[in-house]
């Protein structure tokens, strides 16, 4: 998955876009993305998830060279029926893994557990403008630092997010280099949600996005 970012002009519906330690916010209520395209290989990966009409997400399914994947989701609520956290189940060489992504008081995902059951390995923390996109990507392991990912959104005079700047800074140097890349968005669907991507790679990336009616 990738990186994409809200409208500048508020949306009052949205839908999180969540899994393998990444977080996206997408505009509308989502029903399923469909997301086609990383040229990795001729056999490009691609990737089907389902959301409730809470904007949760219900599973992931991952495509592979013919292999199939799943994770399925649980969202916990608080008392008034505000998200706590997101759990995800996946088998990895038939054990049960637990993925969990926890939310803030606005309801926005600030972190993710990759593996819970050895909690203190892998971690995610994300950090949001006033806007809702998120801005700052960190990755730990074992409760060290190790890579920061910082990210600029693109705009056209509509105000359509039209694509992102990402850098990448690492431990090795104490966050000093900056690696950065590009990935343009060509192509908007009726809410402007992206769905023909270039990335610096030059790859192109697709999507399918269906979503549930009014």
């Amino acid at each position: 998955m990738l990186t994409s970012c809200v409208q500048k002009q508020h949306k009052s519906v949205s839908t999180w876009l969540y899994g393998y330690g990444q977080v996206e916010r997408l505009n509308g209520r989502v029903k399923q993305l469909t997301e086609n395209g990383w040229g990795y290989s001729r056999t490009s990966p691609y990737f089907i998830t389902t959301f409730d009409n809470k904007g949760c997400v219900i599973s992931i399914q991952d495509v592979w060279s013919g292999s199939i994947s799943k994770t399925h989701y649980l969202t916990v609520y608080d008392k008034n029926n505000r998200k706590i956290e997101s759990i995800g189940i996946y088998k990895d060489e038939g054990k049960d893994i637990k993925e969990i992504y926890k939310y803030d008081a606005n309801e926005y995902l600030t972190r993710c557990i990759d593996n819970a059951n050895n909690p203190s390995t892998d971690t995610d923390r994300y950090l949001y403008d006033n806007t809702g996109n998120v801005i700052e990507h960190q990755q730990y392991f074992e409760k060290k630092l190790l890579w920061i990912f910082k990210y600029k959104y693109l705009y056209n005079k509509r105000n359509i997010c039209t694509g992102v700047e990402q850098s990448m800074t690492t431990w090795r140097d104490n966050f000093k280099t900056p690696a950065l890349d590009t990935t343009k968005y060509i192509r908007f669907d009726s809410n402007n949600n992206w769905v023909k991507a270039i990335n610096f790679l030059n790859d192109t990336i697709t999507r399918k996005i269906t979503y549930y009616q009014p």
